[in-house]
């Protein structure tokens, strides 16, 4: 294993909500997987339909997401630091970006390739477990506001969504039972 390139104590300050979603026993093999990268102001890091191999989390800064429709782009909206992006990638096995992600402003990134996931799932299956159960919280999320706050197209059909990003705080709760997770899953009280 290599030597993380981030600390604990670097990452909770950029993150703090990070311990209390994975627990600090957990984020240490996570910094042995990520990869640490900054990207400009208007640099792309990922092209709509474009092949993509990893997760990325914003440490700092924001990423612009768009979709291109023949000569016009439609603008999705923003996330922010704690937001992840390829995360649709990994987990409908259609390993391709679903929007162009471009940098606004500087931004600091972490990168996890889908191997290293696949790594840290057998290295600390509790890790990879909340992270997907925040993944999933977070998806949720942008589909509640996709269907409150949509975007038109040129031609007129409805989109996606305006504001992407999702708080850790509001995905920072204890982990719960899987009946529970079902029950909000399906919006059943």
């Amino acid at each position: 294993m290599t030597e993380p390139l981030m600390d604990e104590l670097s990452l909770f300050k950029r993150l703090p909500e990070l311990e209390s979603q994975l627990g600090a026993e957990h984020v240490k093999p996570l910094l042995e997987h990520l990869q640490l990268l900054t990207l400009q102001d208007g640099e792309m890091l990922l092209r709509d339909r474009a092949p993509v191999d990893a997760f990325y989390l914003v440490l700092s800064g924001n990423l612009r997401l768009s979709v291109e429709f023949g000569q016009h782009t439609v603008l999705l909206g923003e996330i922010g630091p704690g937001n992840w992006v390829g995360e649709l990638g990994y987990f409908s096995g259609v390993p391709v970006a679903s929007s162009t992600v471009t940098a606004a402003g500087e931004t600091e990134l972490a990168r996890l390739t889908y191997l290293d996931f696949d790594a840290l799932l057998i290295a600390d299956s509790v890790a990879v477990c909340r992270l997907t159960h925040g993944f999933i919280q977070m998806l949720m999320r942008r589909l509640a506001v996709t269907a409150s706050n949509p975007v038109i197209d040129p031609q007129g059909e409805i989109l996606l969504l305006g504001d992407l990003s999702v708080p850790w705080t509001e995905l920072a709760q204890q982990p719960h039972g899987v009946i529970d997770f079902l029950k909000i899953l399906l919006g059943v009280h």
